[in-house]
């Protein structure tokens, strides 16, 4: 199935107030929100693989987000719209090792990159930070959004984007963006607004990277638990969402 067939098959399953004229174009924007259509339960996400390849896989992804939702939060009139986690508890060890964790997979997976490959300037450079850091600090409730509003503004000069601009660079290029599930795209990233909870999902697509599948399960584990992370020069510091 092309990308533009399996669009309007996605679309289809919504009924026909979402299914498109026979001559308009399917774009990913049209499927931002599509998980969650399948709130609180996941009941009949299964059918959204079936007609791609190694669809079972990208199934074994996607089933643990609906996992971590609290059914109590679909009884009342107003629902939430993206995938919440933070409905378990974890502690401080548990935090403080999921981003050790998280470190020490990423710089697997950076230096997995050939120096003649594309994205290996950007792959060395955020081994290097990685390598720089010292510590894995968990914040206290409240502090990470101060972060990253300074973040925002540029005002610290301790942030760095180099671990997320790389990993950016190397899933692009190793995407193929005519395949089906780049019709996707946007429904991965409307789950959380997280670009790292959507490449975790969507790993399966990767090519040459099998290997490191699991490169970003600590992030998604802290996500499950309600975190968010931010990246200094020398510090990994997580913090609740707020």
């Amino acid at each position: 199935m092309d990308q533009q067939g399996y669009g309007r098959y996605l679309l289809a399953m919504g009924g026909e107030e979402f299914e498109p004229e026979v001559d308009d174009e399917v774009e990913a924007d049209h499927l931002y929100g599509f998980f969650q259509w399948f709130m609180p339960s996941g009941a009949g996400v299964e059918h959204v693989f079936e007609p791609i390849p190694d669809g079972r896989h990208f199934l074994a992804r996607i089933r643990p987000i609906y996992e971590m939702l609290n059914p109590e939060d679909f009884t009342g009139e107003y629902v939430p719209g993206y995938f919440n986690g933070g409905n378990e508890d974890a502690s401080e060890a548990t935090l403080r090792g999921l981003g050790e964790e998280l470190i020490q997979r990423l710089k697997g997976l950076f230096s997995m990159v050939l120096e003649d490959d594309e994205a290996a300037d950007a792959a060395k450079e955020a081994l290097h930070d990685l390598a720089s850091l010292t510590e894995v600090v968990v914040l206290p409730p409240g502090e990470i959004g101060k972060l990253e509003q300074r973040a925002l503004h540029g005002t610290d000069e301790e942030d760095s984007q180099a671990v997320y601009e790389a990993l950016g660079d190397l899933l692009s290029s190793r995407s193929n963006y005519d395949e089906a599930i780049e019709i996707l795209s946007e429904a991965y990233y409307s789950i959380a607004c997280d670009y790292w909870v959507a490449y975790y999902l969507q790993w399966p697509r990767y090519h040459g990277l099998q290997e490191a599948e699991d490169c970003l399960y600590p992030y998604f584990d802290l996500y499950r638990y309600g975190y968010n992370l931010h990246w200094t020069q020398n510090k990994l510091f997580i913090g609740r969402r707020s």
